[in-house]
């Protein structure tokens, strides 16, 4: 018996984006898989926390803010125009794109710059799949409707 193993192929809509000050930003869709994991992760915490298994403390709360930032930083994928300290443009990493998500000063305007891009690109994907969607069933309703129409049988007068 021959035996094909395939890697499964991980899709999802990635695009630049201006953000500001000459900042452009390689920005993923919501539907990125390890964005939604990290997601997940972060809920069980929360929930584990909410239903009395762990004590909710000042450090497990900025445990969960940081565990949301880094799962924003799964959708960061690139940039152009960020610069350190040092003058030097910064390199694009995940390390580094979790740093700017949980470390920097601009961390708020990032994420909630990120989380928006990357919410309009999954509704952009949605809405082509939806318009496909709707397309083949009204197609295949057509279809069915112009079937169901017999021809009615002719009255015979008595």
């Amino acid at each position: 018996m021959l035996i094909e193993i395939e890697e499964e192929k991980i899709e999802f809509k990635s695009e630049w984006f201006d953000f500001k000050d000459g900042v452009k930003l390689l920005i993923a869709s919501a539907n990125k898989p390890s964005f939604n994991r990290a997601l997940e992760l972060n809920g069980i915490q929360a929930e584990q926390e909410l239903n009395g298994y762990k004590e909710i403390t000042d450090e497990s709360a900025i445990k969960a803010k940081l565990g949301f930032n880094r799962s924003v930083a799964h959708l960061l994928l690139g940039w152009s125009g960020l610069i350190g300290k040092d003058k030097k443009p910064i390199e694009y990493s995940h390390q580094t794109s979790e740093l700017i998500c949980t470390s920097s000063k601009q961390s708020f305007d990032i994420i909630v710059f990120v989380l928006a891009k990357a919410k309009e690109l999954r509704d952009q994907k949605n809405a082509v799949i939806e318009e496909e969607v709707g397309k083949s069933s009204s197609t295949t309703s057509k279809e069915a409707s112009s079937g169901a129409k017999r021809k009615q049988p002719k009255s015979t007068k008595s």
